[in-house]
C-alpha cells in the first residue's frame, strides 16, 4: 500500500503499530517515522507503509552514525537494502519480542526461524554477521576485528 501524503502515512503507521519505537520500545514525543529503505528523492513507493516504522530520535541518529547500531538495525529489518522489497524483509519488534512481515497496512507475526530464512534468502551470509552483533555474541567481535 503506497500512501501519497505524509499525514495519511503517519495515521496508518500509528494504526498499525501504535506509537512505540521498534528498536528501544520507547514511547512519547521523541518518536519519528523512519523509512526502512534509505535513499534520496521522491521514489513512488517511499511512503509505502511496509517501508515505515517508528524510531526514537536518538536511535535514529545512532543507526545512521554508529556501526554497531547499524548492524543491529539491519539484523532486525529496521534498515534494509534499497534493492529489497519491504514486504519480504521481516522486522523484529523489540517491545513485542516478535518478528513480523509487513504487508500493506497489516503486520503478520512469523517465527524467528522463518525470519532467519527470509533474511538469509535475501542477504546471504552477510546477515549472520549483523545477527551476531545484534545478539552480542563473541563471533560478532571476531568478525568485526577481521573487517568482515
Amino acid at each position: 500500500m503506497t500512501i501519497r501524503t505524509p499525514a495519511r502515512a503517519l495515521r496508518a503507521l500509528e494504526d498499525r503499530d501504535g506509537r512505540v519505537c521498534v528498536m528501544t520500545a520507547a514511547a512519547g514525543e521523541t518518536l519519528s517515522p523512519q523509512h526502512r529503505q534509505g535513499g534520496a528523492g521522491g521514489r513512488r513507493d517511499k511512503h509505502r507503509l511496509a517501508n515505515l516504522l517508528w524510531l526514537d530520535s536518538i536511535a535514529n541518529g545512532l543507526i545512521e552514525s554508529d556501526p554497531e547500531w547499524q548492524a543491529i538495525a539491519k539484523a532486525w529489518g529496521v534498515k534494509i537494502s534499497l534493492h529489497a522489497d519491504p514486504e519480504l524483509i521481516p522486522v523484529f519488534y523489540r517491545h513485542l519480542h516478535a518478528w513480523f512481515v509487513l504487508e500493506g497496512d497489516e503486520r503478520h507475526e512469523v517465527s524467528a526461524a522463518v525470519a532467519l530464512d527470509m533474511m538469509l534468502a535475501f542477504y546471504g551470509e552477510t546477515y549472520l554477521m549483523w545477527k551476531a552483533i545484534a545478539d552480542g555474541t563473541d563471533r560478532a567481535w571476531a568478525l568485526a576485528a577481521r573487517g568482515i
